[in-house]
């Protein structure tokens, strides 16, 4: 009795002759997957942030020019917010004919004043006329750049900086601080990591782009507004302050470099140190030696701001709650103080129970630096008297005392980073970050993985065939690491397939249709393998998903028709199912049109006229005449895969065998059996001997040569399986 060997695994799971399996199909569409594999799963990325980067460049550009025009209107002809035109410039994309500000080469400067109107909906800003935010202009430049990297091909950091230009590296810490918008480049940085990005292609490759590419160009001129914008918005600042009764002090440090890695601000000086004050709005107090709010802030916190910011190298910002004007609510702002403020001073006089609720919250969200004071430490109250408290008073040497204290606690503090001053946080493992911090770093992490998962993906599919076991050890390895990785799963689902181990592939497989429901490829495989384990009405549910979900994939129509030719066979073998025969017939002939000159739909559609034939009784010769010049296609075939691929020897060995040349047809079978892979021999084997065997169950359906030649190939295929091998 003959038996549906064929239902075993072609290739690599795919039954060839049956369309089952990758096999002989999947050997053969090799480099076709390879080409269009990254677009086929790549191709979920965001192309509306990729269109959206010369649009916003230009509407970003001629926002800032907006506040620069703003700014000099402001100033008057004689100020200090000018534009400056280069001679060599990009117009905008827009056409309006105008430059934008750079300060390279050699500058003729306009007064603002001196320019055509802008268009009015780029003078629309959030605070109209106000202060730019600079963060956001750093924040937007960094999605810009951000969309640029994907639109060239995702590169990670290390390929970043193995194609920087040698006279401007590139390192990953300081592109990964770019990119996430927290500093503003140097301008040569920025050029030569724009240059960098431009010269990836889709495919991984890098070809160099010249650094006087006009791409290039309109990211310098981003560069100088934004710089711009930075010193007139410093202006800003300078002028509101000079307005105020209390000057910030201020200490003049050397200012670090645009690429300190130290720097969080986007201005050159360090960052100004936050200290706020939580003290009783009103009354100090019945028992209060010191009850005059305005001079406890001139004699005391005053001096210890000044202190603070000598001793640090940089600007305070001293701020107490009271004191605000803008309207909005108090409880808001003094929980975002808690949150927010670099030092937290909490004046405990008077046991007013605000200032302790506000404690309260202070030592909940951050470790330090909180410092209490109060004019009479032993009126401290519930536990904050357990910690440590600084007294103060009006007198000159209790103050004098009482502000070096306090400084030094404060500057203790702030360069410990390490240290925690509130009980409700000491010990703890936990840490309180800006959400928007914490959510840029979730973001930078899951990209990071998911760049390590696409890297190991790359090297198990560079792997040979022969080391599978490593390729899925790396497949697995790269799921675990980035567990959304459509691409991931559906590698390691087909690795796992052509290892025979298909609980496990299905499983993978139905992780990627679950990830993206529309994606073909994932329900064909799913159904090859279900198919492989015996589910074929399972399998027949996951093709159906797949072709109408995409129609035009010939090797999904050549695998469905495989799965109605298995459905085809009955018990006993001697009888087929016509219906599924002629289901099995249209599935090729479909595959056929769409593939071209490819043998495997070719041959399968003449075996399956062959076998509805036999079931008919009708005359075959039309059909062996067709194997007669499928010879030639097939042996084109094999000719072309160098020995690389035994399935197209395996078709023309069939092709020799079902015309009578037994004695070519066992040489081209033999050749075909010494190219498998010692581990795939009784998958490939079973799927090459069961057609076979089909064909020998009608006795008038071939010539008597042919009959000898077809027995003479089972028996060669059977020599080579083992013995339990269903036949």
């Amino acid at each position: 009795m003959a038996s549906p060997g064929r239902e075993k695994a072609r290739a690599h799971g795919r039954d060839s002759r049956e369309g089952l399996g990758t096999g002989q199909q999947e050997h053969r569409g090799d480099h076709r997957e390879q080409a269009h594999k990254g677009n086929e799963i790549k191709g979920a990325l965001d192309e509306s942030r990729v269109s959206r980067l010369r649009r916003s460049m230009h509407r970003r550009t001629l926002r800032a020019m907006c506040f620069l025009r703003h700014a000099t209107s402001e100033a008057g002809h004689g100020g200090n917010a000018q534009i400056v035109e280069r001679s060599r410039s990009t117009p905008d994309v827009a056409d309006h004919g105008r430059t934008f500000p750079n300060a390279v080469g050699r500058p003729e400067v306009h007064s603002l004043h001196d320019t055509e109107p802008l268009p009015e909906d780029a003078c629309r800003t959030e605070s109209e006329g106000d202060h730019v935010d600079v963060q956001q202009g750093l924040a937007e430049l960094a999605a810009d750049l951000r969309a640029l990297q994907i639109q060239h091909g995702n590169p990670a950091l290390r390929e970043i900086e193995r194609h920087a230009p040698a006279e401007r590296p590139l390192p990953p810490s300081t592109v990964s601080e770019v990119l996430n918008g927290k500093r503003l480049p140097r301008l040569d940085l920025l050029l030569s990591l724009v240059q960098t990005l431009l010269g990836f292609t889709d495919g991984g490759h890098h070809r160099p782009v010249p650094s006087r590419d006009p791409r290039i160009e309109s990211w310098r001129d981003r560069w100088s507004a934004l710089q711009l914008l930075q010193r007139s918005a410093k202006q800003t600042v300078a002028a509101t302050e000079a307005s105020q009764p209390q000057p910030r002090t201020q200490a003049s440090p050397p200012s670090p470099g645009p690429d300190d890695t130290a720097r969080v601000s986007p201005f050159d000086e360090p960052p100004a140190v936050r200290i706020f004050v939580a003290m009783p709005g009103s009354s100090m107090g019945e028992e209060a030696r010191w009850t005059n709010i305005p001079e406890i802030r001139r004699r005391l916190l005053d001096p210890v701001a000044t202190r603070v910011g000598r001793a640090l190298g940089c600007e305070t910002d001293l701020v107490i709650e009271k004191e605000k004007t803008f309207m909005g609510t108090i409880h808001r702002s003094m929980f975002r103080e808690a949150m927010e403020a670099d030092v937290y001073i909490a004046d405990l006089s008077g046991a007013n129970p605000n200032v302790y609720l506000e404690l309260g919250v202070r030592w909940a969200l951050r470790d330090a630096v909180t410092v209490l004071i109060a004019q009479d430490v032993r009126e401290v109250r519930f536990n904050a008297a357990a910690s440590r408290v600084i007294g103060y008073g009006p007198m000159p040497e209790e103050l004098e005392e009482a502000q070096r204290q306090i400084a030094e606690a404060v500057v203790g503090g702030v360069r410990r980073r390490e240290h925690v001053d509130s009980p409700v946080r000491e010990g703890s493992a936990y840490v309180t970050v800006p959400r928007a911090h914490y959510e840029g770093l979730a973001t930078e992490i899951a990209g990071l993985r998911a760049q390590q998962g696409e890297d190991l993906i790359d090297a198990a599919l560079a792997l040979s065939r022969d080391d599978q076991s490593r390729s899925i050890e790396l497949l697995h390895e790269a799921v675990a690491r980035n567990p959304s990785s459509l691409r991931g799963h559906h590698e390691l689902g087909v690795a796992l397939r052509r290892e025979n181990r298909h609980a496990e592939a299905e499983a993978m497989l139905r992780i990627c249709v679950r990830l993206r429901p529309d994606h073909a490829p994932s329900w064909r495989e799913l159904g090859t393998t279900r198919s492989k384990r015996g589910a074929l009405q399972e399998a027949a549910d996951a093709f159906a998903r797949a072709v109408e979900l995409d129609d035009s994939d010939g090797e999904t129509w050549a695998t469905l028709g495989g799965l109605h030719r298995r459905l085809a066979r009955r018990d006993p073998p001697e009888r087929f199912d016509a219906d599924e025969l002629e289901r099995a017939l249209g599935c090729y002939r479909r595959a056929v049109a769409l593939s071209g000159n490819d043998t495997y739909p070719r041959l399968n559609e003449a075996r399956v006229e062959l076998l509805l034939h036999g079931v008919h009784g009708t005359d075959p010769s039309p059909v062996l005449d067709r194997f007669r010049r499928l010879e030639h296609l097939a042996r084109f075939a094999a000719e072309d895969t160098a020995g690389a691929d035994p399935w197209p020897v395996f078709d023309l060995a069939d092709t020799l065998l079902l015309t009578g040349r037994e004695e070519e047809g066992l040489i081209e079978l033999r050749k075909a059996i010494g190219l498998v892979r010692p581990h795939e021999t009784e998958s490939v084997l079973s799927s090459v001997v069961a057609p076979l065997q089909d064909f020998l169950i009608y006795g008038q359906l071939l010539t008597a040569p042919a009959r000898s030649a077809v027995d003479a190939a089972v028996a060669e295929c059977l020599r080579h399986l083992p013995p339990h091998t269903p036949s």
